[in-house]
């Protein structure tokens, strides 16, 4: 292998080594002869004349080898320039253009010599020769019909290759010697894969390389890939005729291309050599009537010439042509709606086949009554010996039922309407053939089986065999079974067959070791031999009840009988019968009364001789018009009296029918022959006979009679609890005639009868004399069943093992009664009575008290419970005074409570010590919990008796609470949780509460943060532990209470106080102050009731802990949205602006989150003094104070500094002239004479404004920094998270969601619907409490009780159901509605939630949706529905479909318990009520292109698409609210909830960036009107001080 890999690359990179370049022809000569013609390398173009010369030089060669092409006149080769060249329609002349031809393939061209003559025939056109190989398989026992039928699977096989909308028909005519087959097929051509060669080429069809394609499908398996050998057509017509003519046309080819086939020509027409077959052919326009029948353009017709065969009984033709071809020209099974389809149109000598009403198939089926039974077998070859032959065949057996008709078997109609037809019957109803196969639906003639071992049931001359007589089973086949040569009955040998001829049959040890194994499916379902045999037969009883009616009919007047059959008694099936005294059956007359003799082996049960008996009654099953009844004989043994025979009678308006023991015997047993009138004599010799054996009494052998046989045995009659019964005691039957009055004989066998058939039973009850007599009932308490045996050559010995069997029978005390019977007639009771012990052994306690441990609760008492005193074998007997009694309970070592306290009295005469008002009080509960399992043991003080109770000492209910810390509510903080803090439960004797206790917590400035809320339950420990989860919510200096309360009284209660805190201004504020000016470097500072500073109050941002203090004011000169920073308790106002106008300025400061730290702040704001400007510069009273003038008061601490700070511009005043620059404020005017103010103290402060805003700024800018790093690192760790889940999330990431995600999404988003509010409560609250409403059957949302596998499905199927119905609420039951109390209840919850259900309810219940009962996938954990992918016409399946909608639902594995009250899952029942039969396709391409297969169904494609009867909908722009959750690996689980916290993170800084950036341009604006001002006022100052 190598070296030819290195020679081939050689080749390839040789460049000098071009490939050759190779046109093939066969070219069609004007003497109607034709020659191949092959050139190499030829170039783009050739002269005629050159082309013409190689043609001349290939004729001269054949003219050598060919000995009919030597008789053709020669061809004028010196024409020159009048040659040209047409093929397929276009003409060529002077130059051939090689471009016109395909290379490597053979044309067919026609050299034209311009005289105008042409020929359609054309010599040695087609190689014929066939593969030698298989001319060892031809056909045997051809006959006409098989040979025709071979023809028509060709045609067959072509039209089945139509496409949609093409016509499909097969044309046969056949008169006088001429037969033709034409059908509408792809036809053939002259190309290499469509050769019109290959048909006549034997062993050259391609048919049969289609074979493998007819495996598998659905039945009946209509594929017809017939093609098994490749000579069905030749061969057929050279059967047929002499001579054939091939035509055919491909939809590509304008010319119909024609083929000769002579079996005598093609015989003498052989090369020299001997090795080739050579025939003529040609080319020719279609004709008009072509074109009419075939309208899409292709087609193929055969035309037979001198026939040798009667062709005169057309319309047998054509019955036996429908017969073979039926599931073709008409079938109830391809179309979904049980429309008659027809696949093919079939037309013989103009008739089409569906129009005839003839044929077998169509007199079956006119005669078949009722439904069918159907099963499909696989058959499998499990061998790898087995080499070339196919490893699989599928079959489907379909059972018919041809019932008898007004006692005519409807098979007998049949063969008389085939011989009314002309047909040759040589079939009655015994031979007939009971199977009919079919193989790819086409029938096989000469499979004629009577039946098949699977169809053979019942026994001899009974109902179920006889109307399996009636079943007629059709067989469908696929690829996989073999025909004979001559496709008219299956290979004998093969493996396929055999096992289906023997099915049903009990394998023999060779068939064991074959190598075919058998599935069986029936109705979708496997099935087992067993199962489908009980199936099998039920089915055939029901055609029979439901069909047949038999001749047999009474000859007197019939009672009709209603009530009371015993009908398994009777053998039969109806509710009714008619009761007949006299009946007629073949001829003869039978009576009631009259004696009959029923002979050996006439029915089941008479097999040991013959039977004896009297007629009672004849039963006629059904009403007089009803159909499938049969027809029974009542008889009455002989040895069975009159009164126990049947009985009819008339009471209370109706007739009543007892068998008794009659037997109950098929009529069928006088047809075989098996029932005999006996006469008097032989009567009375029978009777003679049964009276001599017949039985009397059971008698019971005394002591004597048993130890002559060595048997020790008696019934004693009265005997003391624990003595041990006999061994053995001995029963026989007596006859009549026996007396007791020679005790000596009693052992002789005449006086023993011998029933070797019948069985005795003995019964032994026991009668309790503890027991009421009311109420007193015998017990049975031993039962024997045995046939009689012989000792020492007595037989009839019935012999029952007592003692041996039943040891301990007597040791219970009572009265044993011994019965002995043999059926109802022959009887014998004994009676024993066995008296108790007097010594007590053991007390127990009164069966009437509960075996489950006793709950009671400290502090209670026990209910009152009895003890009985039994001897030594279990005999209850009485007290005969009250015992001293010792109570105590008792659990582990450590616990042990004496009770002192009960009463202890004698009932019912002694029988029971009764004990009540029994006190329990104990500390120690702690020592047993948490179970507190105990015992509670009461014994005698005298006597070693005693008896205990397992009980269960609860505690009692809560009374006191203990906190672990009781400092735990000390030094409370605003927004701090209570750490270390434990409850303590005890009950009244100081035992810790049982676990689960219900406790409620009220808080009064507290809040519980977990998802229990206030509603606790005590833990294992006895205690309720609020660390770290108890939250303060009040603010400094508040009052707040705990309080705990159980069943609706408080238990325990605690009040606190929060620790208290100051905010403190530290600078000193001045007195008073110039309107327009700034206070500065105002610093506060937070201390608690000491004093001190609390350097908790710091903020910082990095730990999410925010401290600000603000300042309000009504003034405008205070920006209320400037918020200053705490610093380990310190906080300062850098720069506060005052307000412009004169009077008391009031302010507040206060911090942020806690408004209680706060101060209340004044001060007088005085009008701004005029400022004059002496000769040497401005001057200023107070420029160099550390106080203002105003204020009297000194400051040890930094002084508050005042700037005036106007707000307009200046002007020029008056007193400008005397060197004053003075800023006039029109605010100013109203409180000042002058209104003016120092321009210097102004542009001061407008400085200190600029530095202020420029550091908020930088502050800001710094902490836009930190977010946008936080923000950017956030975003690409989303984009490689979301890398990580292209698998699943595809291109609709907006579709990724988990049910978690999901849930929450409903939860916030539709607060208004009731999906909402059980989302909240089941995510509040986890199990068990959030499945208060799955109690009552609702079980979930839609949306959330299934999950998909991609976001694309999610999208499409979720916007196929719509928001509304994938928000609704799905329960069991429509029990659930808007009036019960579990909706009533989910509303209070809404309200308490403060959501109200606004939107209306919608509810899906299983109960009321109609579920899938087509059966689910084997062995599939999700419990798929099993439904059948949707395919095309030719059986493969639809490109691009992906699954059905219901079956790509992914359920949890908790949902898939969920049942319907039939026991439907969700898929059954939700799923497919939504989704039916929706199928799911790739893309919006695929679900476009399958639409004509769709059939009403609707579908949808993952990019969006969704088809249904009104036409497509196209949903991928739009992303739904609700959609399905995604179904993710543990790994993609772990990845969404990263990405969710990294969405949240990424969500929280962009609103942070945004707050700050509005923050910034605030700022920024204040910063540049504050920049124009300073501007402008140094210009101005500057340009005074010039």
């Amino acid at each position: 292998m190598s070296s030819r890999r290195s020679v081939k690359r050689a080749l390839i990179l040789d460049e000098d080594d071009d490939e050759d370049v190779v046109y093939s022809f066969k070219v069609l000569l004007p003497n109607s002869t034709s020659v191949p013609l092959t050139l190499t390398n030829p170039g783009p173009e050739m002269p005629m004349e050159s082309f013409v010369n190689l043609v001349k030089e290939e004729y001269e060669k054949a003219r050598k080898s060919c000995l009919l092409m030597t008789k053709r006149r020669r061809v004028d080769w010196n024409l020159g320039g009048r040659f040209h060249l047409e093929s397929d329609g276009e003409k060529m002349k002077g130059v051939v253009r090689f471009a016109a031809f395909k290379p490597n393939l053979c044309h067919i061209i026609r050299l034209d010599d311009g005289s105008g003559v042409s020929s359609t025939m054309y010599e040695n056109l087609w190689d014929l020769t066939p593969d030698t190989d298989l001319l060892k398989e031809l056909p045997e026992n051809y006959t006409f019909e098989t040979a025709l039928a071979d023809l028509i699977d060709n045609s067959l096989q072509a039209v089945w290759s139509c496409s949609p909308g093409e016509r499909r028909l097969i044309s046969v005519d056949v008169s006088g010697d001429r037969i033709l087959v034409f059908d509408t097929g792809r036809g053939m051509d002259s190309s290499d894969e469509n050769a019109i060669d290959k048909w006549g080429k034997i062993g050259g069809s391609l048919h049969r390389s289609e074979k493998t394609l007819a495996i598998g499908g659905k039945p009946p398996y209509l594929k017809p890939f017939f093609g098994m050998f490749g000579y069905g057509g030749p061969y057929a017509c050279m059967f047929l005729g002499r001579r054939t003519l091939v035509s055919a046309k491909t939809k590509e080819s304008k010319k119909v291309f024609t083929l000769q086939y002579e079996k005598e020509a093609l015989i003498d027409n052989h090369s020299i050599s001997g090795k080739h077959w050579k025939t003529g052919g040609g080319m020719r326009d279609p004709t008009e009537e072509e074109n009419k029948l075939s309208p899409h353009g292709s087609f193929t017709q055969v035309e037979i010439f001198e026939s040798k065969f009667d062709m005169s009984k057309i319309y047998q033709l054509q019955c036996r042509l429908k017969d073979i071809y039926f599931p073709y020209i008409q079938c109830d099974e391809l179309s979904k709606t049980g429309r008659t389809e027809r696949p093919v149109e079939f037309q013989v000598s103009g008739e089409d086949l569906a129009e005839i009403a003839g044929g077998e198939v169509a007199i079956t089926n006119l005669n078949s009554k009722g439904e069918e039974f159907l099963f499909q077998i696989r058959f499998t070859l499990t061998s790898e010996k087995r080499k070339g032959r196919p490893q699989e065949a599928n079959a489907r057996l379909k059972f018919v039922y041809f019932p008898i008709v007004q006692g005519k078997e409807s098979i007998n109609k049949i063969l008389e309407g085939l011989q009314e037809e002309g047909c040759k019957v040589s079939e009655n109803f015994q031979t007939f053939g009971r199977v009919s196969i079919r193989r790819l639906g086409r029938l096989l003639p000469e499979v004629r089986w009577d039946s098949i071992p699977f169809m053979q049931k019942g026994f001899r001359a009974s109902t179920l065999q006889k109307s399996c007589r009636r079943v007629k089973c059709f067989i469908d086949l696929d690829a996989g079974f073999s025909p004979t040569p001559s496709k008219t009955d299956l290979a004998n040998q093969n493996p396929f067959s055999v096992a289906l001829r023997n099915f049903g049959s009990k394998p023999t040890n060779k068939e064991k070791d074959t190598d075919v194994k058998m599935v069986i499916h029936r109705e979708g379902k496997p099935l087992g031999i067993t199962q489908l045999d009980q199936n099998y037969q039920d089915w055939v009883m029901k055609m029979h009840d439901a069909h047949d009616e038999e001749a047999t009919s009474g000859e007197d007047e019939a009672i009709l009988v209603l009530e009371s059959l015993d009908k398994k008694g009777l053998c039969i099936l109806r509710d009714a019968v008619r009761v007949h005294k006299v009946v007629k059956r073949k001829g003869r007359s039978w009576k009631r009364g009259q004696k009959i003799k029923i002979l050996k082996g006439a029915y089941a049960g008479v097999h040991n001789g013959n039977i004896y008996a009297t007629i009672d009654y004849f039963l006629i099953e059904g009403f007089e018009d009803e159909a499938g009844g049969d027809t029974r004989i009542l008889c009455r043994p002989v040895d069975c009296p009159e009164k126990e025979g049947s009985k009819l009678s008339f009471a209370d308006g109706s007739w009543k029918l007892e068998l008794q023991k009659s037997l109950s015997l098929p009529i069928t047993i006088i047809d075989s022959g098996k029932c005999l009138h006996a006469d008097e004599d032989e009567w009375t010799r029978k009777l003679e006979r049964q009276h001599e054996k017949a039985p009397s009494k059971i008698d019971l052998l005394e002591e004597r009679d048993c130890r002559e046989l060595n048997i020790d045995g008696e019934l004693p009659v009265s005997v003391r609890v624990g003595k041990a019964p006999p061994k053995q005691i001995v029963a026989v039957i007596r006859p009549g005639c026996f007396t007791s009055g020679t005790p000596s004989k009693k052992l002789e066998q005449k006086h023993i009868v011998n029933m070797n058939d019948k069985e005795m039973v003995m019964v032994v009850k026991l009668a309790d004399p503890n027991t009421k007599s009311s109420a007193k009932v015998a017990k049975s308490v031993c039962l024997q069943r045995l046939f009689p045996t012989s000792r020492k050559g007595i037989g009839g010995l019935y012999i029952f093992s007592l003692g041996s069997k039943f040891p301990n029978l007597f040791k219970k005390a009572g009265t044993y009664n011994f019965s002995f019977s043999i059926g109802d007639s022959i009887t014998c009771n004994r009676t024993v009575v066995v008296k108790p012990s007097s010594k007590a052994a053991k007390w127990k306690l009164d069966d009437s008290l509960d075996s489950q441990p006793w709950n009671v609760r400290v502090g209670s008492c026990l209910k009152p419970f009895g003890i009985a005193c039994f001897d030594e074998y279990e005999n209850q007997i009485q007290f005969t005074s009250v015992p001293s009694l010792e109570v105590e309970l008792k659990a582990n070592p450590g616990f042990q409570l004496k009770i002192d306290e009960f009463e202890a009295n004698l009932i019912d005469g002694g029988s029971t010590l009764m004990i009540k008002e029994m006190l329990v009080e104990t500390d120690g509960l702690d020592k047993i919990s948490p179970n507190y399992d105990a015992t509670l043991e009461i014994r005698a003080q005298d006597k070693p008796l005693c008896v205990t109770i397992a009980c269960k000492l609860n505690p009692g209910p809560l009374e006191r609470v203990v906190v672990n810390n009781p400092q735990a509510f000390e030094n409370l903080l605003p927004g701090s949780t209570v750490e270390n803090l434990i409850l303590e439960m005890f009950d009244g004797f100081s035992n810790h509460v049982a676990e689960g206790t219900s406790v409620l917590i009220n808080t009064d400035g507290y809040c519980i943060e977990d998802w229990m809320g206030v509603n606790r339950k005590v833990d294992g420990r006895g205690c309720i532990d609020l660390s770290g989860i108890l939250k303060v919510t009040e603010g400094y200096g508040k009052h707040v209470a705990f309080s705990v309360g159980s069943d609706c009284k408080e238990i325990f209660r605690k009040e606190s106080q929060i620790e208290e805190r100051e905010l403190r201004l530290v600078t000193e504020l001045p007195e008073s102050c110039t309107a327009g000016s700034n206070l500065t470097n105002l610093i506060f500072k937070v201390t608690d009731s000491d004093g001190s500073l609390d350097t908790s109050i710091h903020h910082d941002e990095k730990s999410r802990c925010f401290h600000f203090m603000s300042v309000e004011s009504d003034s405008s000169s205070i920006e209320s949205g400037i918020r200053y920073a705490f610093v380990h308790g310190s906080c300062k106002i850098p720069s506060l602006s005052l307000p412009e106008t004169e009077g008391i300025f009031f302010f507040k400061v206060f911090h942020s989150r806690y408004p209680e730290l706060h101060v209340n702040l004044e001060i007088l704001i005085t009008p701004a003094p005029t400022i004059e400007r002496d000769d040497i510069g401005c001057s200023t009273p107070y420029s160099k104070m550390t106080s203002t003038p105003q204020s009297g008061i000194a400051s040890a601490t930094k002084p508050v500094g005042v700037t005036p700070t106007p707000s307009l511009g200046l002007e020029r005043t008056p007193c400008s002239q005397y060197g004053v620059l003075a800023i006039r404020s029109p605010s100013l005017d109203r409180s000042c004479p002058t209104g003016l103010i120092d321009i210097l103290q102004y542009t001061e402060s407008l400085k200190q404004k600029l530095s202020t805003y420029k550091a908020q700024q930088e502050e800001i800018d710094e902490r836009l920094k930190c977010l946008e790093a936080e923000q950017e690192q956030a975003e690409q760790e989303l984009i490689t998270l979301q890398a990580s889940l292209d698998s699943i999330c595809e291109a609709l990431p907006e579709c990724l969601s988990t049910r978690e995600s999901m849930m929450k999404h409903i939860e916030e988003e539709h607060q208004e619907t009731a999906a909402s509010v059980f989302c909240s409560l089941t995510k509040k609250v986890p199990p068990p409490r959030s499945r208060f409403l799955l109690n009552k059957g609702v079980f979930g949302i839609v949306a959330l009780l299934g999950s998909v596998a991609s976001t694309s499905l999610s999208r499409v199927l979720s916007a196929y159901l719509g928001k509304d119905t994938m928000l609704a609420l799905v329960c069991k039951s429509s029990e659930y509605r808007p009036s019960c109390d579990e909706y009533l209840r989910l509303q209070a919850e809404a309200a308490r939630l403060g959501r109200p259900i606004t939107n209306p309810l919608h509810v899906i219940c299983l109960d009321a949706i109609r579920p899938w009962s087509s059966g689910l996938v084997e062995n599939d954990p999700q419990r798929r529905l099993a439904m059948v992918n949707p395919s095309l016409k030719n059986g493969d399946p639809i490109p691009g479909f992906k699954d059905y909608a219901v079956n790509m639902i992914e359920l949890a594995l908790g949902d898939l318990d969920i049942r319907s009250t039939s026991g439907h899952g969700l898929r059954q029942t939700l799923f497919y009520g939504l989704f039916g039969d929706l199928q799911v396709y790739k893309t919006g391409k695929d679900l476009e292109a399958a639409v004509p297969y769709l059939n009403g169904v609707d579908a949808v494609s993952l990019d969006g698409v969704i088809s249904n009867r009104n036409g497509f909908i196209f949903s991928g722009c739009c992303i739904p609210e609700v959609h399905f959750p995604i179904t993710v690996t543990e790994n993609h689980e772990k990845t969404l909830v990263r990405m969710k916290i990294t969405r949240d993170k990424k969500r929280k800084r962009d609103e942070e960036i945004a707050e700050e950036e509005g923050l910034f341009r605030k700022i920024g604006k204040k910063l540049n009107k504050a920049t124009k001002k300073y501007e402008r006022f140094t210009a101005m100052a500057e340009s005074q001080d010039i």
